[in-house]
């Protein structure tokens, strides 16, 4: 078994993020650095299934696709990131190639973890709409929230959300709609 060791003095690139063996940590490169995480919990694992069984099915019936993690999003030289699950439209499949997801998603859903909050709540986020991702959410299983961020609202305001329950609607696929409690229960 092979130790990973992380070079924490310099900046990372793309190029070199790609170098790096298949591992079974997730990493991701964030704004030049590289983090890793532990593996998720088997709650947060439930959650990301039952959200990806929903959106699977709403973006089948617009001939889109949904990803989970995990898989590479390219967002810039200095950031690839590799989010719970992402939706594509039809019009943005060309987006997917051989090494991942190479242009925004339609919609990135992250559940956060404790060892995540920080990173996908602040840098991700704003990342994410700047990037030209039209819905953001965040799913946080632990106070069992849902947040959906917008371009148009803005990184400090949600256009939803919702505590243990109530209708998730989408702007973005809008034949999406399911009770918040049935992704946590």
């Amino acid at each position: 078994m092979k130790t990973l060791t992380i070079d924490r003095s310099k900046v990372w690139t793309v190029e070199e993020y790609l170098q790096l063996e298949e591992i079974n940590t997730p990493c991701e490169l964030i704004n030049g650095e590289l983090f890793m995480s532990p593996s998720p919990n088997p709650f947060h694992q439930e959650v990301v299934s039952n959200l990806n069984d929903f959106l699977k099915r709403a973006a089948k019936l617009v001939e889109g696709k949904v990803y989970f993690s995990p898989i590479d999003l390219y967002i810039d030289n200095r950031n690839v990131f590799q989010p719970d699950i992402l939706f594509l439209s039809k019009e943005k499949l060309a987006f997917i190639t051989q090494r991942g997801i190479e242009g925004p998603p339609d919609l990135v859903v992250e559940v956060i973890s404790p060892s995540n909050i920080f990173v996908d709540r602040n840098t991700k986020k704003n990342s994410y709409l700047i990037f030209g991702v039209r819905e953001y959410w965040i799913v946080d299983p632990a106070n069992k929230t849902l947040e959906i961020y917008t371009p148009e609202n803005g990184k400090d305001n949600p256009s939803l959300y919702l505590v243990e329950e109530g209708e998730v609607i989408s702007s973005v696929l809008t034949n999406l709609r399911f009770n918040l409690k049935a992704i946590f229960g």
